[in-house]
C-alpha cells in the first residue's frame, strides 16, 4: 500500500510540473531562509557560552551622572575595584581585569610586527576564562612580570616554524618593555566578547594604579560564589563606592553587574564599551527570530493553500478508490503522506540553497556560519520534527475532506467545491499582510540608516586620513605636519587626543559662577590649534583656537559647544570669557568660543556637552585631508613621509568617513538581511499566489470559453479573473499598514535623529504589491483569455 502512495505521488509530481515546482520551490525557500536566520540567532545566542563559568561571572559597569553630561552606563571601571571587592564580599570569590593596550608594535630580531589587540589581565585571567592554552602552563604563565602569551596566529607571524617558547620580544609601549614568550593560546573563537592576540600581566603597572581610584579606564570582572543572588550584591556597591571615594561619590557615579552571557547582546545603551567584539542588539535577533518565523510561514500556507486546490481536482480519483473499495483511513492516508513527502523533497532542495547561499550571507553579516550545525542531532531532529509537522498540516484538511466524498458525487468530479474558499482566500490575505508588513518596515529602516549617514554632522568628515601616532611619532609631529603641508595633494593637517566617531573621554572641570566655583565633569576633546578649521566647524559665538595667541598654546583656552555652554548657565556670548578650569591644570583657564553641535557619535544619541583645547599630551592620530581628485597620489604622499620619518612604524591608516560608518555596522547588516527576506517574503507570496490562480483559472475553463462566444474581450476575461485575487492583496494591504506603522513610529523613536513616516513609503508599497499580485495573476488569465474556445467547450 505504502509503495503504491509512493508511487503515486511521484507520478503526480511529474504530471503537474509546473505545480510541483511552485509548492516545493516555494516552500523550500522559506525552510532555507528559516535555517539561515536561526544559525545566524544560534551564533549571537552563543557568544560567551564556551566558559564553563560563564553563568557565575559578571562585568562589573558604571552609571555616571556628571551633571552637564546626560546620564549614561558605561563599560569601564577603576583599576582598585576589583581587588577590594575580592576583599570586601565573601561573594565575590574572583576577579580579573581586561585593560587594553590596543594595537602595538613588537620587535624581534630587528623585524616589526603588530599585534592588534595586546591586553593586560590579573593572573586569575586564564582561570576564570576557558580560552585554549596550548602551550605554556594556565598556572604560572604570568608567574613573572615580564612573561607575555600571543596566539596561535601572531606565533606563526613572528616566529614562523621556529618554536616561540621562552623567545624574547620588545613591547613598544611607554615602557620599552623586553618580555618573555610564556605560553600561546588558540586563537580566540569569533564567539567571544573578548578578542585579543597577545596577552601580559598587570603585575607590571599594579604599583602605580593601586591607589588609582576616580579613573575608569579598563574593565573589571568578578566571578560569584554559587548560588550568589547578584542583585543583592548590586544592592551593596553603593556602601563599596562610599567606603572609597566617600559620600559626594554616590552623585557621581553607581554600579551594576552585568552578565557575561548578557554583554553580547545587551549592551547597545552602554558607551564606551571597546572591548566588545561585534557587538549586537538582542532586539534585532528577536526581530530575525520574528521574520524567520513569519517568511516559513507564508511559504507554509502556500503549501496548504495550493495542496488544498489540488486536491480539488482529484475528486474523480477519490471516488474510484472509494468505488473499489478503500477506506476512509486509506483515503486519508494517502494524501497525508503525499504531503510530508512534498515537504521532505522541499527540506532537501532547502538545504542545497542554504548551501549556495551562506558564504554570500556570511560576507554580508560579517559572521562565520556553519551548516554543519544543523546537522547535530538535537537540531536536526528539531527540523524533521518541523517539517513533518508542516506536512501534517497541509495534508490534513485536504485529506479530511477528500476522505468524506459521496463516492457517486466524486466519480462526477463534484465531490469538492473550491471556487468559494473562505479559508483559502483569508490564507492568501494573511501571507500578503506579512509580506507587505516586511516590506514598509524594510523600506523605512533603509531610509533611516541612508539619512543617518548622511545627515549633516557639523563637521566635513570626507577626504581625512586618520593615521595612527605613538610616543614615538609624537615626538616629530611638527616636522611629520610641515612635511605632509608641503604635498602638493595635501590640503590640511591636524592631530587629535581622540578621533570622531566614538565616544569621547569624560574629564573634570570647574567653572566660575556669579557666587561660586562650580565643579562638574563633561565630554571633552584634546585637539590641535587647527582643528576646527580642518573640519570646517561653525564657530557661533567668539573664535577658534589659534596658535598665535599665547594662553591657546598653554592650554589655557577653551572652546564650548552649544550644549555646555547652555549647562554653563549663559548662552551665546555670555560665556566667553567665564573663568574655566581643566582637571589636571593648576591655573584657570579661560572660554573663548563656542562651537554649533556637531556629531560625534552615533545619531540615536544626543549631543552631549563638550569642550575642545589643546594641551601638549601628545596625539593618538594625525588627520591628513586630501584633495578630491588625486586621492591614490595624495596617499603614496603620506606613506612616503611616514616611512622617511618613521622607518620603524609601518604606515597604516583608515578614512574618516568608512570609521563612522562602521558605527552603523548592525544596523546595515540588519536592513541588507530584512531586504533580502522582504524579497523572498514577496517571491514566495507571489509564487503562491501564481500557482493558486493558475488552479482557479483552470477550474473555470468552459465558463471563460462560453463569455468569449458569447463576446467578451480578451481584457474582459482577465479582469474577471484577476480582480478577485488582487483585491484579497488590497485587504491585505489595509490591515498590514496601521499595524507597520504602530511598529516602525515605535522603532525610530529611539533615534535622536530619525526619518519621518510619510504617506509615500505606504502608497508606493501598496501600489507595488497589487501591480505583482496583477501581474502575477493576469499572466494566467491571459493565457485562458486569448485561448480558442472550442478546445475549452469540447466535451470530454
Amino acid at each position: 500500500m505504502y509503495k503504491n502512495y509512493f508511487k503515486i505521488t511521484f507520478r503526480n509530481l511529474l504530471k503537474h510540473k509546473g505545480y510541483s515546482f511552485i509548492n516545493i520551490f516555494g516552500l523550500a525557500l522559506g525552510m532555507a531562509s528559516c535555517l539561515l536566520i536561526l544559525l545566524f540567532v544560534n551564533n549571537e545566542l552563543s557568544f560567551d557560552g564556551f566558559h564553563k563559568k560563564k553563568a557565575s561571572i559578571y562585568r562589573l559597569d558604571e552609571v555616571q551622572s556628571f551633571g552637564a553630561v546626560s546620564e549614561q552606563k558605561v563599560a569601564l571601571s577603576m583599576y582598585p575595584m576589583g581587588p577590594n571587592l575580592l576583599l570586601d564580599y565573601p561573594e565575590v570569590i574572583d576577579f580579573t581585569r581586561f585593560w587594553g593596550m590596543n594595537r602595538t608594535l613588537l620587535k624581534h630580531n630587528n623585524q616589526s610586527f603588530y599585534a592588534e589587540n595586546l591586553a593586560r589581565v590579573d593572573t586569575s585571567f586564564l582561570k576564570m576564562f576557558d580560552f585554549e592554552l596550548v602551550e605554556g602552563n594556565k598556572a604560572n604563565v604570568f608567574e613573572e612580570p615580564n612573561n607575555i602569551i600571543i596566539s596561535e596566529s601572531l606565533a606563526k607571524v613572528i616566529f614562523g616554524n621556529e618554536n616561540p617558547m621562552d623567545q624574547l620580544i620588545d613591547v613598544d609601549d611607554d615602557r620599552e618593555n623586553q618580555m618573555k614568550v610564556a605560553g600561546v593560546f588558540a586563537d580566540t573563537p569569533d564567539n567571544s566578547h573578548l578578542q585579543f592576540d597577545a596577552l601580559v600581566s598587570t603585575k607590571l603597572w599594579d604599583e602605580e594604579n593601586r591607589g588609582n581610584w576616580g579613573w575608569s579606564f579598563l574593565n573589571t570582572y568578578i566571578q560569584l560564589a554559587d548560588n550568589t543572588d547578584a542583585e543583592r550584591l548590586e544592592a551593596k556597591l553603593d556602601d563599596f563606592l562610599v567606603k572609597y571615594l566617600g559620600e559626594d561619590i554616590l552623585n557621581a557615579y553607581s554600579l551594576f553587574l552585568q552578565p557575561l552571557t548578557d554583554v553580547h547582546l545587551d549592551s547597545m545603551d552602554i558607551t564606551h564599551d571597546y572591548y566588545n567584539h561585534k557587538k549586537f542588539d538582542r532586539s534585532s535577533v528577536n526581530i530575525f527570530l520574528i521574520l524567520a518565523f513569519f517568511v516559513l510561514l507564508i511559504a507554509s500556507i502556500n503549501f496548504m493553500n495550493l495542496s488544498t486546490a489540488r486536491a480539488a481536482t482529484r475528486s474523480r480519483e477519490v471516488g474510484v478508490r472509494k468505488s473499489i473499495g478503500a477506506f476512509k483511513g486509506q483515503i486519508t492516508g494517502q494524501f497525508m503522506i503525499e504531503s510530508i513527502m512534498l515537504s521532505f523533497i522541499a527540506l532537501i532542495i532547502a538545504f542545497l540553497l542554504s548551501w549556495a547561499a551562506i558564504a554570500p550571507l556570511n560576507g554580508i553579516i560579517d559572521r562565520n556560519l556553519d551548516l554543519s550545525l544543523i546537522f547535530q542531532p538535537i537540531n536536526l531532529v528539531l527540523v524533521l520534527i518541523v517539517t513533518t509537522t508542516i506536512g501534517l498540516l497541509s495534508g490534513v484538511y485536504p485529506a479530511l475532506v477528500m476522505s468524506r466524498f459521496n463516492t457517486i458525487m466524486a466519480l462526477k468530479g463534484s465531490g469538492m467545491k473550491s471556487g468559494k474558499s473562505f479559508f483559502r482566500n483569508a490564507l492568501v490575505v494573511f501571507q500578503y499582510a506579512i509580506a507587505i508588513t516586511i516590506i514598509i518596515g524594510t523600506v523605512l529602516a533603509t531610509e533611516q540608516l541612508n539619512y543617518m549617514q548622511n545627515l549633516d554632522l557639523g563637521f566635513k568628515k570626507d577626504l581625512v586620513v586618520a593615521v595612527n601616532m605613538y610616543s614615538d611619532t609624537n615626538t616629530k609631529y611638527d616636522v611629520l605636519k610641515t612635511e605632509l603641508m608641503s604635498q602638493k595633494n595635501i590640503t590640511n593637517v591636524t592631530a587629535t587626543k581622540q578621533r570622531l566617531g566614538n565616544n569621547l573621554h569624560q574629564n573634570g572641570m570647574q567653572y566660575r559662577s556669579d557666587t561660586a566655583l562650580i565643579t562638574g565633569v563633561t565630554s571633552s576633546v584634546v585637539v590641535d590649534h587647527n582643528f576646527m578649521d580642518f573640519y570646517e566647524m561653525e564657530i557661533v559665538e567668539g573664535r577658534a583656537l589659534s596658535g598665535e595667541y599665547a594662553n591657546d598654546k598653554a592650554g589655557l583656552s577653551f572652546v564650548v559647544n552649544e550644549s555646555l555652554a547652555k549647562e554653563l548657565g549663559a548662552g551665546g556670548k555670555e560665556v566667553l570669557g567665564m573663568a574655566f578650569h581643566y582637571d589636571g591644570m593648576d591655573t584657570l583657564g579661560t572660554i573663548v568660543g563656542v562651537v554649533k553641535n556637531f556629531n560625534y557619535n552615533k545619531l540615536n544619541l544626543k549631543v552631549d556637552p563638550l569642550f575642545l583645547s589643546y594641551q601638549e599630551w601628545g596625539w593618538s592620530e594625525v588627520n591628513v585631508k586630501l584633495k578630491a581628485d588625486n586621492i591614490q597620489e595624495g596617499l603614496a604622499e603620506i606613506e612616503s613621509v611616514w616611512s622617511t620619518l618613521f622607518p620603524q612604524r609601518p604606515f597604516e591608516y583608515q578614512f574618516l568617513d568608512d570609521h563612522i560608518d562602521k558605527m552603523y555596522k548592525s544596523e546595515q547588516q540588519l536592513t541588507k538581511v530584512i531586504s533580502i527576506l522582504s524579497v523572498l517574503a514577496i517571491i514566495i507570496a507571489s509564487l503562491g499566489l501564481f500557482g493558486l490562480a493558475s488552479f482557479t483559472v483552470k477550474q473555470r475553463l468552459k465558463e471563460m470559453g462560453i463569455r468569449k462566444v458569447l463576446g467578451a474581450s480578451v481584457s474582459e476575461i482577465v479582469m474577471i479573473l484577476s480582480k478577485k485575487f488582487t483585491a484579497l492583496v488590497l485587504i491585505a494591504f489595509l490591515i498590514s499598514a496601521p499595524i507597520t506603522y504602530y511598529l516602525m513610529e515605535g522603532w525610530l523613536a529611539g533615534y535622536a535623529y530619525s526619518v519621518g513616516i510619510g504617506a509615500g513609503i505606504f502608497l508606493i508599497v501598496g501600489v507595488g504589491s497589487w501591480l505583482i499580485a496583477l501581474l502575477t495573476v493576469s499572466f494566467q488569465s491571459y493565457r485562458v483569455a486569448s485561448s480558442n474556445p472550442v478546445e475549452t467547450l469540447r466535451i470530454e
